[in-house]
């Protein structure tokens, strides 16, 4: 969440006693509308008559206090349900502190988990406060200072009142961190107490508990693979020793370096490898070099095996504007702007798998080739049904693609996606989109989706489009994984972008994309989502405070290397460790 410093907004008084949650948000707003898009509803009963007019005694209606990011209200705000989303309704609607006698007592708590800073004063102070906001100058919007630092409150008089605050909860919201994140701050201490208890008292932990240990495999591959794995390397080293996740690292050679190594593009020792681990971290496949080795031990693309045979169907491919990068991408800031979605790729059927396949000389002479796109109901249907529960998650939209207006796979595509909405997801917003239309969608207003799904050929192809949307190609992430089963699923992990063999051995390859995907793996594998989040959370920081590689640099300014992206990234988890 966003810290609280020192905030000087537009303050607004609102001195009626007694605002519930359900007056702040209504319940079937709730349903309608997720997180982030609550703004509008807050407060309406208040705000609007029932015709829809703007309630003339409503005082932040009035015109010099719009825009107003500090409320100055009654006794008892807040109180009432227990529901959070009163306070996702509030900042939504711009507000950053609320200056109050008191607050109903879990909206007060749920206000630091949420970036909301609830200030208590006299109820005497607050009434002179409000009093100042009514006398001030009509042309003028009146302004408010709060400073989390000094804790005090300047008022548009100038008069400057301290406040109290527990220590925990200020410290939270100068840090930007709710209950979790501050705790995780504190980890090195946690550790080193479980450490020394466990030693003292091993009966208790070795009778209730057993370490959870995941067996991760890196397959570094071709072209830039060996320079980003390195990277991202480093960053899994450094959740292992500075973040206590538990793990068995190994690492194999693959693609053109197992070749030249042990004559085996995958020798058998790597693929126990590859199906005794939980996940692959993997770099990247494809060289030119895979021409000069003989067809009988280059029968079998890998990659595609891994996916076949470890049943990898889900391909979770998450697409984010990152502001910082705006001038990156070729569409316009105010395209890409608000744009978080996924796209749900199947991965284990269609046109890269299906037979008959290949070329043959017909008897005129002629070759002609064939490849067949191949799906049954249930692979459609379960792959229909992960994108399903993943919208669920989010901000309940999927959109299914197809070409249903050319391709009979398109019809059974589209039918079975519509059977398995309504038989099990009718609360999940579906739409469907042809194909080309889709690509033309994703650049001509990105943030309209959130999770996309569609079959394995249209996904490659879209995915790459939407690598628009982020910048580059090389900043984005992938999670290929089987279904879920109580003995846990199979999962490889890799950047989109390919082993770009042009540029493989400069050192400029941007790593981000790779380190992001064990992000994804830290998220899925781990189920450490707040692991994830701090991983995510320093890559942006690295990106925003200017740090480039080539691929995402402004054009004629400086840029850094593979190693020092990842220099970079170690230095901002490292700072925010501590």
């Amino acid at each position: 969440m966003k810290p609280f410093v020192r905030e000087t907004a537009i303050a607004a008084p609102l001195m009626r006693a007694n605002i519930d949650t359900d007056q702040i948000i209504r319940i079937d707003r709730l349903i309608e509308h997720p997180r982030g898009q609550l703004g509008p509803f807050c407060l309406e009963a208040l705000r609007f008559a029932p015709d829809g007019s703007e309630r003339a005694d409503f005082a932040p209606n009035a015109p010099r206090y719009r825009g107003a990011g500090i409320l100055v209200a009654a006794e008892n705000f807040g109180c009432g349900s227990s529901r959070e989303h009163a306070v996702w309704a509030l900042v939504d609607w711009g507000i950053r502190a609320i200056i109050a006698p008191s607050f109903g007592d879990i909206f007060y708590g749920n206000s630091f988990q949420n970036g909301l800073l609830p200030v208590r004063l006299p109820a005497a102070e607050v009434a002179a406060i409000a009093e100042e906001l009514d006398r001030a100058n009509a042309d003028e919007a009146p302004r408010i200072t709060v400073d989390l630092q000094a804790c005090t409150v300047t008022t548009p008089a100038g008069r400057v009142l301290p406040f109290e605050i527990e220590a925990d909860r200020r410290a939270g919201l100068l840090e930007g961190l709710d209950d979790i994140g501050m705790t995780l701050r504190d980890r090195a201490a946690i550790d080193a107490f479980r450490r020394d208890d466990e030693a003292a008292h091993p009966w208790i932990y070795r009778q209730t508990e057993q370490p959870l240990v995941k067996k991760i495999l890196i397959l570094a591959g071709d072209g830039i693979g060996p320079e980003i794995m390195a990277q991202t390397r480093r960053v899994v080293e450094w959740f292992g020793t500075q973040r206590g996740v538990r793990m068995e690292l190994q690492e194999e050679l693959f693609g053109i370096s197992a070749w030249k190594t042990h004559g085996h593009l995958m020798r058998d020792a790597t693929w126990k490898a590859v199906t005794d681990s939980d996940a692959i971290l993997f770099g990247a496949t494809g060289s030119p070099e895979y021409a000069a080795i003989p067809p009988e031990h280059n029968q079998f693309d890998q990659l595609l095996r891994m996916r076949k045979e470890l049943d990898l169907f889900i391909n979770l491919r998450p697409v984010r504007a990152i502001k910082a990068l705006a001038a990156a991408s070729t569409l316009r800031p105010d395209v890409l702007e608000g744009t978080d979605m996924v796209l749900v790729r199947e991965l284990a059927g269609g046109l890269y798998f299906g037979t008959p396949r290949g070329i043959e000389t017909l008897a005129d002479g002629q070759r002609r080739v064939v490849n067949s796109m191949v799906y049954t109901e249930r692979e459609v249907a379960r792959i229909a049904r992960a994108a399903f529960l993943l919208a669920r998650s989010r901000n309940g939209r999927l959109c299914s693609v197809d070409k249903a207006n050319v391709l009979e796979n398109g019809i059974l595509w589209r039918e079975t996606v519509e059977a398995v909405h309504q038989a099990d997801f009718s609360d999940v917003e579906l739409s469907h989109l042809y194909v080309d239309n889709a690509a033309m969608q994703l650049v001509r207003n990105p943030r309209q989706f959130d999770v996309m799904v569609t079959e394995n050929l249209f996904g490659d192809i879209l995915s790459d489009c939407a690598a628009m949307v982020a910048g580059s190609i090389g900043m984005l992430p992938s999670a290929s994984m089987s279904a879920p089963a109580e003995t846990g699923r199979k999962a490889l992990y890799e950047p989109i972008h390919g082993s770009a063999p042009d540029i493989a051995g400069q050192g400029v390859a941007n790593p981000l994309g790779s380190i992001l995907s064990f992000g994804m793996c830290l998220r899925h594998t781990f189920n450490l989502p707040q692991q994830a989040d701090f991983l995510e959370a320093a890559v942006e920081r690295v990106v925003s405070a200017g740090t480039r590689t080539r691929d995402i640099a402004d054009p004629g300014a400086a840029f850094v290397s593979t190693v020092q992206m990842g220099d970079a990234v170690l230095r901002e988890l490292e700072r925010s460790n501590d």
